[in-house]
């Protein structure tokens, strides 16, 4: 039985190996390079801010002297694009402004980090279509734990095991849509899960900012989210995502109780299921921020992996 040279087996295992990384980058480009995300043929400028003053500037912020009118209209869910002798393209979480400054911050730099010393700086408000992988249609709705910090990551995350297409009336520092907001109680959830899209799976997280609610209109809420969302006519599944544990005993307390009232409610809808994160962490540790509400980077890699379990 002939051989084969040695030399041609290391060509054949290198050409597969690199046959494997070409296959593998095409395939999560658009999860690992976030420019690969957007239509750039199809970006088009929607307004502009005009010359600007730079007061600071980082990786994930962003802030310039507002000493001149400022558009009408420009907020999250649009694209920003700085020139100042370079294009950096970014996109924030939020947005802030008073008399004296206007504040992007959560920001997600899409091309390039600018140039923190040009003198000549202006920025324009662009419309730049994302680009979504063909999926299931899925929407995130909830308070700041779908949007804030490190949930800025929850979508982008997914997509890296779960063929998905998100949709919702807002959008992420990346572009993906959700529903919610930062301080949205139950009852604004509510109120946007009666007005969200229709979609086969919802996945929702809330709770954070419903410590001061009473008690029964906070179990009333959540059944009613839960019948809104059951009645859209394109539900297949509603994951409904348990609080962590908190190592704060009064915040502990309340995660306990409102999670008693989620799994109450979500054994009266057939399409429902609970996502069981804080017994999915209480082995664990270092998984929350420092208000002890809030999961860290660590904590949302625990819920995309308890998610992907979870998602058909």
């Amino acid at each position: 039985m002939n051989k084969m040279p040695p030399h041609i087996a290391i060509v054949i295992i290198w050409g597969a190996l690199l046959g494997y990384l070409i296959f593998n980058f095409i395939g999560k480009a658009n999860v690992n390079f976030v420019q690969f995300n957007y239509d750039w043929d199809a970006s088009e400028v929607i307004g502009t801010f005009g010359a600007v003053e730079i007061d600071s500037i980082a990786n994930d912020y962003i802030s310039i002297k507002n000493n001149f009118q400022p558009p009408r209209s420009f907020d999250s869910n649009n694209t920003f694009l700085l020139k100042n002798n370079q294009e950096s393209y970014f996109r924030a979480s939020e947005i802030l402004s008073d008399s004296s400054k206007i504040v992007f911050s959560g920001v997600k730099w899409i091309n390039q980090i600018p140039n923190k010393t040009s003198k000549q700086n202006s920025i324009e408000i662009i419309d730049l279509p994302l680009i979504q992988p063909k999926g299931k249609t899925t929407l995130t709705i909830g308070d700041s734990q779908i949007i804030w910090r490190e949930a800025r990551e929850l979508r982008k995350n997914l997509l890296r095991k779960k063929k998905l297409f998100f949709v919702g009336s807002q959008t992420d520092a990346y572009g993906y849509p959700y529903e919610g907001g930062t301080f949205n109680t139950s009852s604004d959830i509510l109120i946007k899960s009666l007005n969200a899209p229709s979609a086969a799976y919802y996945i929702l997280f809330f709770g954070a900012q419903d410590k001061r609610m009473d008690k029964q209109l906070l179990n009333k809420n959540i059944c009613d989210i839960l019948e809104s969302l059951q009645n859209k006519p394109k539900t297949e599944k509603i994951f409904v995502i348990t609080l962590p544990p908190s190592s704060n005993p009064t915040f502990d307390a309340y995660n306990n109780l409102f999670n008693k009232r989620l799994q109450e409610c979500v054994a009266q809808f057939k399409n429902a299921q609970i996502v069981d994160l804080h017994n999915f962490l209480i082995d664990k540790k270092d998984y929350l921020s420092e208000d002890e509400v809030h999961l860290n980077t660590k904590g949302y890699l625990y819920l995309n992996k308890l998610l992907t379990q979870e998602i058909p």
